[in-house]
């Protein structure tokens, strides 16, 4: 059975895929508040930032709205 990707894989893979061959991108994940991302790897990230939350992540999120 073949599943469909979600939303945040589908960025993910894009922003990933662009990130590894950036070396604009790549500076600015090393460095927050420094070099801004390239105008492509910009997107890419306000994508990847809106698709929600990362699937291996959605425990934590449980985990924040049983405390809230």
């Amino acid at each position: 059975m073949l599943t469909r990707p979600t939303p945040w894989r589908t960025a993910d893979t894009a922003y990933q895929a662009h990130h590894g061959a950036c070396p604009q991108c790549r500076a600015a994940g090393l460095n927050p508040g420094g070099p801004s991302r390239c105008a492509v790897g910009a997107g890419l990230w306000a994508d990847y930032q809106a698709a929600g939350t990362p699937p291996h992540f959605l425990w934590l999120q449980h985990k924040q709205e049983a405390t809230a």
